[in-house]
């Protein structure tokens, strides 16, 4: 297996939650696998074989989305939390910003 080198952040860090046909979110590092895996970039990774799947316990309103959302987006598919131009270990504001939508996530209950 050859080495692949990364930023730790791309690995642990939230980079987005993607909603599966069932309406449960996966919680995907940069390299969109789920927070935590380290298989290579090329990888396909089928969420169902893992339990990396959950649901919040009551859907999040477009307003609530779009707090989460690094660009106000109020899509349920993908809430991106960071994106190229703002990741979070560049700057002391981007970090600040990514810390603020966390603290957000973090507050909701969630079923799993």
């Amino acid at each position: 297996m050859a080495n692949t080198e990364s930023e730790l952040r791309q690995l642990i860090l939230i980079y987005c939650l993607d909603r599966m046909p069932d309406g449960s979110y996966v919680a995907l590092n940069r390299r969109y696998k789920p927070v935590g895996f380290n298989n290579g970039p090329m990888d396909f990774v089928k969420y169902e074989d893992f339990p990396v799947r959950f649901k919040f316990k009551r859907a999040l309103s477009a307003r609530q989305i779009a707090a989460l959302s690094y660009k106000g987006d109020t899509s349920a598919e993908s809430i991106y939390l960071y994106g190229d131009g703002c990741i979070p270990t560049s700057s002391d504001a981007d970090w600040a910003a990514y810390s603020a939508r966390l603290q957000k996530l973090a507050g909701y209950k969630v079923v799993h």
